[in-house]
This record gives structure tokens, C-alpha cells and sequence, in this order.
């Protein structure tokens, strides 16, 4: 392969991301034109890589820290879903107590229940347990894929700012060299540290706390047979 093709091959797949990306190029790289370009004006080509490269840093800076504090409100939310499963929880407890004890009517966090009245909010209590139990399950799979993401992040961020360093360094052996070795290395950097980047940028789910318990499934309603098997310990 001829210098020249080697760079036409390279310099157009490079040129593919950066338009992807949308870099304003004064005159857009084609096979005719790249050639010139590479050979003429490799700087300015190199710049508009580095500051599509400075772009993504700092989408994916702004992605992880809106992540974190995605992670907080879960957290935060998960918080209080235990708190009222613990409760309803311990309210179903009490009220198998009191309907094992076969005394009715039966005082219960200060109302008077028969058994039918028992038997009905243990049915409620046990669906809402249900809903809690679920939604925690949620929860902690959120947390867990939000902590996952945040970490390919940060390592994307470290990998991005090497790359930099290492696209810096093959700029420079290829304007002094103007080898294909150089431009095939080159446009290798270029090639990989963009496909790497959009598909962490792509993959990075922000959703709200809202947004996450609309997509919670409806947790059916508890039958009474289910709560007198609950009632009675089985």
C-alpha cells in the first residue's frame, strides 16, 4: 500500500467519527481531498480530534457526577421504603398475634378490629409488603448498575486523558516521519478512543427516582385465603 493510500484509508475513517460528532470542518475530508489534508495540514485535523476528545471528558465528567447523585436520591429513597416495610412488617405481625389469640374485638395501634376486619388488613398489609419488597429489589439493581456505570466512566476518563497524551505523541512521530507506520498507528488512537467513548457516553442511563418507580410493576392485590394462611403461621 502507498503512503498516500494508507493515509487516505486511515485519515477518512477517522474522519467518519469526527463528523459523526459533528466538528466543524471548513472543507469536509473526503478520498479526494484527504491526501491534501494529511499531508498539508495535519495540525488542524489533530486539533479538531482533540477537542471532540475534550468534548467527551467532559460529557462523561457531567454523566458520572449526575449518576452520583442519581445513586443518592435511590439511596435515599430506598431508606424510606424500608422503613415502611418494617412497619408493615411488624403491623402484620401483631395483628397474627392478636387473630391467633382469638379474642375479638381486638384494640391494634389503637382501633378496634373484629376478625373479618383483621383478616382484610392483614390482606392489605401483606400486598403492601409485597409492593415494598419489590420495589427494594429495584432499588438496590439500580444502585448496583448506576455504581457499574460510574465506574466504566471513570475508567474511560483516565483511559480518554492517556489517550490524549499517547495521540499527542503519534501527531508528532507522524508529521516527522510522514511514515504509514505512523499514520496507521495514529488513526488507530483515534479510531478506538472515539468507538470507546460513545459507547460509554451511550450507555450511561440517567433517570430520575420518579421515573424509575413509574416502570415498577403493580403488585396484585393479596387474597383473603392468603392472609389467614398468613394469620394462622402457615
Amino acid at each position: 500500500m502507498t503512503f498516500v493510500a494508507s493515509c487516505v484509508s486511515s485519515i477518512v475513517s477517522a474522519a467518519a467519527w469526527v463528523h459523526a460528532y459533528g466538528l466543524p470542518f471548513e472543507q469536509p475530508i473526503t478520498p479526494e481531498t484527504a491526501p491534501v489534508q494529511c499531508s498539508s495540514d495535519p495540525d488542524a485535523f489533530f486539533d479538531r480530534v482533540r477537542q471532540q476528545a475534550e468534548a467527551d471528558l467532559r460529557i462523561m465528567n457531567e454523566n458520572r457526577n449526575s449518576l452520583r447523585s442519581s445513586s443518592a436520591d435511590v439511596e435515599n429513597k430506598q431508606s424510606e421504603v424500608q422503613e415502611k416495610l418494617d412497619y408493615a412488617t411488624k403491623a402484620a405481625a401483631d395483628f397474627r398475634k392478636a387473630w391467633q389469640d382469638d379474642r375479638f374485638p381486638v384494640m391494634i395501634h389503637g382501633r378496634a378490629y373484629t376478625r373479618p376486619d383483621v383478616e382484610a388488613q392483614t390482606s392489605s398489609l401483606l400486598a403492601q409488603i409485597d409492593g415494598y419488597t419489590e420495589a427494594l429489589a429495584k432499588y438496590a439493581r439500580t444502585i448496583t448498575d448506576i455504581r457499574e456505570h460510574v465506574e466504566d466512566l471513570t475508567s474511560q476518563i483516565v483511559d480518554t486523558e492517556t489517550d490524549l497524551g499517547l495521540l499527542e505523541s503519534r501527531c508528532s512521530v507522524y508529521k516527522a516521519t510522514q511514515s504509514e507506520s505512523a499514520a496507521t498507528d495514529l488513526m488507530a488512537v483515534v479510531d478506538s478512543l472515539f468507538a470507546e467513548n460513545a459507547s460509554v457516553i451511550s450507555a450511561s442511563p440517567i433517570r430520575s427516582v420518579d421515573e424509575m418507580m413509574r416502570d415498577t410493576t403493580s403488585v396484585a392485590p393479596v387474597s383473603r385465603s392468603r392472609a389467614v394462611s398468613f394469620l394462622a403461621g402457615e
